[in-house]
């Protein structure tokens, strides 16, 4: 797997842009990162197609995908219902595992906004362009928890 913390383009930087745009306007407007209800109401249902909420704990590979949209299931071939706290590793694919637990985990720690981008081998051979971006969301008071928030596209490349 290879990634790089570059600028997105076209369709999937739109996509990522406007979630990241919804956050930075939370934030500015309540001086901190905004909570889970106050970036739902920021961000409209074409952008959560492609969305994910991330519960991530301090032992970051018991963290679970807590709820995400349609075509975000579509994209990684999972259920279109989820099963909330769940580890993450047994949700995504493996070729996404260890990118969901790092993106979650560095936007968490930096309280700062994680975009990756790059390719993945799938099981079949072929190259799959994928571009995330995790985002931390304020803890709940007094708890251990953090949660990150996010879109994820991707698409098969043709072959060279």
């Amino acid at each position: 797997m290879s990634t790089d913390n570059g600028e997105p383009t076209g369709r999937e930087r739109r996509q990522s842009e406007r979630t990241l745009v919804a956050w930075e306007q939370k934030l500015a407007t309540l001086g901190r990162s905004p909570t889970l209800p106050e970036l739902f109401a920021a961000v409209d249902t074409d952008e959560w197609s492609y969305g994910f909420v991330v519960a991530v704990d301090p032992m970051v590979e018991v963290s679970s995908l807590l709820v995400y949209g349609a075509d975000f299931a579509r994209l990684l071939d999972m259920p279109k219902k989820n099963l909330p706290f769940v580890r993450m590793s047994r949700q995504l694919p493996a070729r996404y595992t260890d990118l969901f637990m790092r993106g979650c985990t560095q936007a968490c720690h930096q309280e700062a906004p994680e975009r990756v981008e790059g390719e993945v081998e799938r099981e079949d051979g072929r190259r799959e362009l994928f571009r995330a971006i995790f985002i931390p969301v304020e803890p709940e008071e007094n708890s251990p928890m953090r949660y990150a928030f996010g879109t994820f596209s991707s698409r098969i490349a043709d072959p060279s």
